[in-house]
């Protein structure tokens, strides 16, 4: 059978390498759009050419014939020879994209042909029929190529540096790139929002965010956690703040606050409004991640590398940085390395690729700013002074002199804690127990007990499916 698949496709193999002699940098994108690589090609000449070509082009190295006659080496002539009969098979570059699909579907064509024939002697040896099934499927799948949008396809390493990869853009100079997930972690109200509120704000307009250059780009924001008053009062004094003539254009807001939501549940609308409203995001900020979990245990790895995945497949659709903010865990954080200063799962502190922890500093107001990235050197530390409504680097402070965890013994939970993070406009009760959980670390049993406290005290009730905040008084 592969045989006769060779015989049919050895033409349209030898007039796209026509092609590719004759003008390569009009097929090279024809062929990487198509996942043409080295192994569609069954006949031994094209192979050899194919190959050649490809490595010169990793090598910045114009593909012409005398360049790819010296790179496959042996008797000039003969490779001359074999070149002016691949020119002849392409009377026209014009047909290279013809040329290009007739390659690419023989060989899915043969992918299937070679999982049928394997699936054939596996049921023939008595093999089980849902294994089978299952490689049938996947051999589907992969015959299917890269345009069908599944599993991208394995390639030789030559194939795969053969193709020109230009730097992504950079988002947040020396810190963050385009497709890349960045975070900030921090103790419950340090401020993490206002933070990522001004790095929107940056974004937007093209200007600093803790020292560093940001590359002006549409942003969109987020929010999870604050009231619509609250998140517009917020911009408005941050705009303000930042010395900005107005609301910057570029910036962009999704309020989803109450929503029992997922990242890949939200994939779709950010991706459809985007090809829609204009040009692509920069940068995306999910605020706070713990917000976008659903169900899911942030103690857990394999639940946490779920929403991870989500994160990278978001940058990924949308070509866009994503910045996102996390808890630290209870108790004091200075006798630890910043990376381990996060709550939850472990895959929290590995995914990102960037990791900015803000530590409570010995002056009061101040925090110190760390950050180790995947793609670039690690920053300075530095420290922050909270001047409302922005943080403010503060050179006078050295970033190592960390506040140091009281001997003294923990206090208690108390009704007053979960209360302190109940909005005016009430909260469901999930979306309250995840707040507690993120922000105070308590448990559900421990939350609900002290929800009933404050039940019986009068300090909050229930009304339309929302905990308001009682007449009764405070601790």
């Amino acid at each position: 059978m592969n045989e006769l698949l060779r015989v049919q496709t050895s033409p349209a193999e030898r007039a796209l390498v026509g092609a590719l002699l004759q003008d390569a940098e009009a097929v090279w994108p024809l062929a990487d759009a198509a996942g043409i690589e080295s192994e569609a090609f069954t006949d031994s000449d094209c192979l050899r050419i194919w190959r050649a070509a490809a490595v010169l082009r990793h090598q910045g190295k114009p593909a012409d014939m005398v360049a790819i006659a010296e790179a496959i080496g042996g008797d000039a002539s003969d490779n001359m020879q074999t070149f002016a009969e691949l020119v002849e098979a392409c009377p026209t570059t014009a047909y290279s994209s013809w040329y290009v699909d007739q390659v690419a579907e023989s060989q899915r064509r043969r992918k299937l042909s070679d999982a049928a024939r394997m699936a054939a002697d596996a049921l023939a040896k008595g093999g089980a029929v849902d294994v089978v099934a299952d490689t049938l499927k996947a051999a589907a799948e992969a015959a299917s190529g890269p345009r069908a949008g599944k599993m991208p396809a394995i390639v030789s390493a030559v194939d795969f540096m053969a193709k020109p990869k230009p730097e992504p853009p950079i988002v947040i100079a020396g810190m963050l790139r385009a497709r890349q997930v960045g975070m900030m972690s921090a103790n419950s109200k340090a401020g993490k929002s206002w933070a990522l509120l001004a790095l929107s704000c940056a974004v937007a307009s093209g200007t600093e965010w803790f020292g560093k250059k940001t590359a002006q780009g549409r942003c969109l924001y987020i929010n999870a956690e604050l009231s619509e008053y609250d998140l517009d009062s917020r911009l408005s004094r941050i705009i303000e703040a930042m010395g900005l003539p107005g609301i910057p254009p570029l910036l962009d807001v999704w309020h989803v606050r109450g929503l029992h939501t997922t990242i890949g549940a939200i994939i779709p609308y950010i991706y459809r409004h985007q090809d829609r409203a204009g040009p692509p995001y920069a940068l995306i900020v999910p605020d706070p991640l713990y917000s976008f979990h659903g169900d899911r245990d942030e103690n857990s790895n394999s639940e946490m590398a779920v929403s991870m995945g989500e994160l990278s497949e978001l940058t990924e659709r949308t070509g866009a940085a994503c910045w996102i903010s996390h808890h630290f865990s209870k108790g004091g954080q200075a006798g630890k390395d910043h990376l381990d200063r996060g709550s939850g799962a472990g895959v929290l502190s590995r995914a990102p690729d960037t990791i900015m922890t803000l530590t409570a500093h010995e002056q009061e107001d101040c925090y110190s700013v760390e950050t180790t990235c995947r793609s670039f050197s690690r920053p300075d530390p530095f420290v922050i002074r909270w001047e409302y409504p922005l943080w403010i680097i503060d050179e006078s402070l050295n970033p190592e002199s960390l506040r140091k965890q009281s001997n003294g013994r923990a206090p208690q939970y108390s009704p007053a804690q979960i209360m302190a993070l109940l909005p005016q406009d009430g909260l469901p009760h999930h979306e309250w127990l995840a707040k507690a959980k993120a922000e105070l670390g308590v448990s559900k049993t421990t939350f609900n007990r002290l929800l009933n406290q404050a039940k019986a005290k009068g300090q909050t009730f229930v009304g339309f499916g929302r905990y308001m905040p009682g007449s009764g008084g405070a601790e």
